[in-house]
């Protein structure tokens, strides 16, 4: 009887322990992606005092000269827009929108409504995602981490806390969009909450339209009738509005819907490969291809040898146009072995169109996403989406030890040995 009343308390301690690890597992899982992020991440977290300037930000000029009731801006900085004498921002106006709205509420744009609005939705969508593409709270923890930590998100992640530069911190806006969008794909399907993440990516980085395409193929999912006109009904919408936002602004800033503005960054700014490059060839050519091509995939550290007492050192030093995600992150190499049974899926069939065009537009433009010492920034336009396809299958059977490895390497690799300012070999 003692034997079998043991017995009996302990398999009501073990269903006790089951039902609150059910309540309470996903928020120690989030809590476990937060504070990984944060004790990795070598940015400065919190600064109460800090008010993003728009030397900083251009961006925030922007919204500051929108509450003078004006669309140009007062001073030339980097990658402002001239024309006709006058001095804009090109770039999407998401955050020039937040930091408008953030001016006559908070007094200006607070440091920390970039870590506590920007960069930590991104930590928490992407706990999210992995828990709910998974249905595993530990690999949900473990592939946000891997995403987080073991891509280029990582270092743009710190960038944008240290520095809040507009490149950056419009990545990680996008990323966000990306996010939501994901989770709806994988998830309940709400046209409408997809929509809004669509919105959000395509106002803070132009080329993430492209998913349209899968949010398009999401709603027509939808039972044929009233509902399914509904759901494109909503796609629509969100296209439209994306559109009619970015167009405006261009006519009234450049002149014309079309016109973004980007070629006018060159204008009277000292001469460099990148003006040069626009100016003879366009900001869009297939003379870039080949140099895109070797950056996105291949992108490896530059060799430099150095005399030190006498002595010569060879050492590797990241290279500032951009890194390779294969050997970065070798989790994305089970694209490359599940691609018919990825392509199979009609779902993931068009998530890669999307990444096609995306990365289609990306190989033929005129820039790489210099200056980035280490990693590559635009690939987090299309990175995200591939993570998304590729599990949870590269976590069965014995994938997941070399899936461990890969991630333990791209943990290395972004965490230790990218923020190195060399690596020396002998």
């Amino acid at each position: 009887m003692t034997d079998r009343g043991s017995m009996a308390a302990d398999e009501r301690s073990q269903a006790a322990g089951a039902a609150w690890y059910r309540r309470h597992g996903r928020w120690i899982g989030l809590a476990a992606v937060v504070l990984s992020v944060g004790w990795l991440t070598d940015a400065k977290l919190w600064r109460p005092q800090h008010r993003i300037a728009d030397v900083e930000n251009i961006q925030v000029g922007e919204a500051e000269a929108w509450w003078g009731g004006r669309l140009d801006l007062t001073e030339r900085r980097w990658d402002t827009a001239l024309k006709d004498g006058r001095i804009y921002s090109h770039f999407p106006p998401l955050f020039s929108l937040i930091a408008a709205g953030a001016i006559p509420l908070l007094g200006g744009v607070p440091h920390l409504l970039i870590v506590l609005a920007i960069a930590l939705p991104v930590v928490i969508l992407a706990f999210v995602f992995f828990r709910r593409r998974t249905g595993s709270t530990v690999w949900g923890v473990v592939l946000a981490i891997a995403l987080l930590c073991g891509t280029s998100l990582f270092p743009v992640l710190g960038l944008a806390i240290r520095t809040a530069s507009p490149f950056v911190v419009n990545q990680l806006l996008a990323t966000i969009g990306v996010l939501i969008l994901l989770i709806e794909f994988f998830g309940r399907r709400r046209v409408w909450v997809a929509g809004i993440g669509l919105l959000i990516g395509c106002l803070s980085r132009q080329l993430t339209i492209a998913y349209a395409i899968p949010l398009v193929w999401m709603a027509w999912q939808a039972p044929v009738g009233v509902l399914r006109l509904r759901a494109l009904g909503g796609v629509a919408a969100a296209v439209v509005l994306c559109g009619a936002v970015l167009m405006t602004l261009n006519a009234l800033k450049f002149g014309h819907p079309l016109d973004t503005g980007y070629a006018y960054i060159y204008n009277d700014r000292p001469e460099d490969d990148l003006g040069r490059d626009a100016k003879t060839y366009g900001l869009f050519s297939p003379h870039f291809l080949v140099r895109n091509l070797y950056y996105m995939n291949l992108g490896f550290p530059d060799v430099h040898r150095i005399r030190v007492a006498d002595r010569e050192q060879v050492r590797l030093r990241p290279n500032r146009m951009g890194t390779g995600i294969w050997w970065t992150t070798p989790l994305l190499l089970w694209l490359i072995f599940d691609i018919r049974k990825i392509v199979a899926d009609r779902g993931s069939r068009m998530l890669l169109l999307a990444v096609a065009l995306i990365v289609g537009a990306l190989l033929l433009f005129h820039a790489t996403g210099w200056d980035q010492r280490g990693f590559n920034r635009f690939s987090l336009d299309y990175v995200i989406v591939l993570f998304a396809v590729i599990v949870p299958a590269c976590l069965t059977g014995r994938r997941r030890w070399i899936s461990l490895a890969m991630i333990a390497w791209s943990l290395v690799y972004f965490v230790i040995i990218q923020p190195m300012p060399n690596v020396r070999i002998f």
